[in-house]
């Protein structure tokens, strides 16, 4: 005779209370490690940060030429936005390097998802969606200017692979009229030739900062694409005329180009 087994599914005894399917449980970040929210910039500690951009500055010192301009336009204080061209993706770490202060800024989302998407956050990047009006990201940049954060925006959204400006996109008008904090347009050329070339000469221009307003007590789709022209014109203004691209008839009428200085500049 075969005894019968004293366990009984659940099925069989109505009574008996189902256990909850287990819920896998998120693992603790590590140290260093910034949160989940992508759109949150990670606050890289100071510490970090000086180190991260001194070892940045001797590498470029090693394989580049870099001249600063006009470094006594960038404000020691306060929230402000750096507008610059985009000519290779050399720009994205060395304007940085070149800054005293900490800064955040926008990167395309797919960089995110790659093996460097944690130290792109560990710098203080956030996402944004290329091709489309990205609220989540503008939202996020409105809330880093209202904590007194430096800006970095490439308002043509990529690179140039013609090495001249591009139309910008209306994402920078948009956040400095609605933030209202002045607009420190950054032209940078020569850095096209990285790594093509042996320490190729490369400029770093800062120029004035720019105040931009709505025209009226509501601000128009007319007023954001005005306020982003401005700033590019300003951008063109700055730069050799070889590289003024669309914005190179109005750009003439704007400033004088900026001569660069002979000898580049030590890290202070």
């Amino acid at each position: 005779m075969t005894q019968k087994s004293s366990a009984t599914s659940s099925s069989d005894n109505p009574e008996q209370p189902q256990q909850a399917p287990e819920q896998s449980v998120a693992k603790p970040a590590r140290p260093g490690k910034p949160a989940k929210n992508l759109y949150e910039p990670y606050d890289t500690p100071m510490i970090f940060w000086r180190a991260i951009r001194g070892m940045a500055h001797l590498i470029f010192a090693l394989i580049l030429n870099v001249r600063v301009v006009g470094r006594q336009h960038v404000p020691k204080e306060g929230a402000f936005i750096l507008a610059s061209n985009h000519l290779s993706w050399v720009d994205v770490p060395l304007l940085p390097a070149y800054l005293k202060r900490k800064v955040v800024y926008m990167a395309k989302e797919e960089v995110f998802h790659s093996k460097v998407g944690w130290l792109i956050r560990f710098l203080g990047a956030f996402p944004v969606k290329r091709g489309e009006a990205d609220r989540q990201s503008l939202r996020a940049a409105d809330q880093q200017l209202k904590a007194g954060k430096v800006f970095i925006i490439f308002p043509e959204g990529t690179r140039s692979k013609i090495h001249k400006l591009g139309k910008a996109h209306a994402g920078l008008g948009m956040i400095a009229l609605r933030s209202g904090v002045p607009v420190v347009p950054v032209a940078i050329w020569g850095s096209e030739h990285a790594l093509k070339k042996f320490r190729p000469h490369v400029t770093i221009s800062f120029g004035e900062p720019i105040t931009l307003t709505p025209k009226g007590k509501k601000m128009t789709r007319e007023d954001i694409e005005d306020a982003t022209d401005q700033v590019m014109r300003r951008i063109a203004s700055m730069m050799p005329p070889d590289y003024r691209g669309v914005y190179g008839e109005e750009a003439s009428g704007v400033e004088a180009h900026v001569k660069t200085e002979e000898a580049p500049e030590t890290l202070q």
